[in-house]
């Protein structure tokens, strides 16, 4: 029988050193995004963070057979979604840091533009070869 995914070793060493990574962040009590105040930073910050990591799994994990895109993303942010789950989880444990379901909200939707982004690419890169 063969496994569902192709592993690619060092993709997933660098997924694995960046979720280690987002949950040190999370330690920090206090944080706040950098730069000047606007509206949504807090979330932006958030996609951003999770648009990397979805793009470091989507790399990490490729199916062995040939699936549609949108099942693919899918398997990626339910991934993601479940490492956002618990790094809200955790910083509702440290000051200053609270749980908000705005952020994991946030989190997901990064993860869905980070793997949707790599699959694109990754397609677009097959084609022309």
């Amino acid at each position: 029988m063969r496994a569902p995914f192709r592993i690619r070793g060092s993709w997933l060493f660098l997924s694995a050193l960046y979720v280690g990574l987002i949950f040190f962040v999370s330690s920090r009590p206090y944080l706040r995004p950098p730069g000047p105040e606007f509206a949504l930073k807090d979330k932006l910050a958030h996609c951003t963070e999770y648009g990397v990591l979805g793009w470091l799994l989507s790399r990490a994990l490729r199916p062995a057979r040939t699936i549609p895109p949108a099942l693919e993303v899918l398997w990626f942010v339910a991934l993601g979604a479940g490492i956002a789950g618990l790094d809200e989880l955790f910083q509702g444990t440290v000051a200053g840091r609270v749980m908000d379901i705005k952020d994991w909200m946030a989190d997901v939707t990064g993860l869905m533009l980070g793997a949707s982004l790599s699959l694109w690419h990754a397609r677009r890169k097959r084609a022309s070869a």
